[in-house]
């Protein structure tokens, strides 16, 4: 599996804006804090709504892998909440979600 030193990845979904580099920097400067004390990932919330990017550590990703063919990302995340940090960002694009070619134009350039 995996085992070399501070595996993590950043995940994100490829119908969201990107998020500002402060939300980005922000979500790895709390996942260096709190992997120290055994927490398996970090997941911004805007107004109250869990979004993406996430910052997932080497356990996170293992029950991605270990789940049931059939299971979803949010359901193995809602079962692990208690070993994810989540934190509140400014940033709206954690949450926005682009799904035709009208949203996208509409999109702050």
């Amino acid at each position: 599996m995996l085992n070399r030193g501070l595996d993590a990845a950043i995940i994100t979904l490829v119908d969201r804006p990107a998020a500002k580099m402060a939300t980005v920097e922000a979500l790895r400067d709390r996942f260096l804090q709190v992997c120290q004390l055994g927490w398996w990932a970090v997941v911004p919330e805007f107004q109250g709504r869990h979004g993406h990017p996430i910052i997932a550590g080497r356990e996170m990703i293992e029950s991605f892998l270990k789940a049931p063919a059939n299971s979803t990302a949010r359901e193995v995340e809602h079962s692990l909440q208690q070993v994810i940090d989540y934190l509140p960002v400014n940033d709206s694009s954690v949450t926005t979600n682009i799904n035709t070619p009208e949203e996208y134009e509409q999109l702050p350039r």
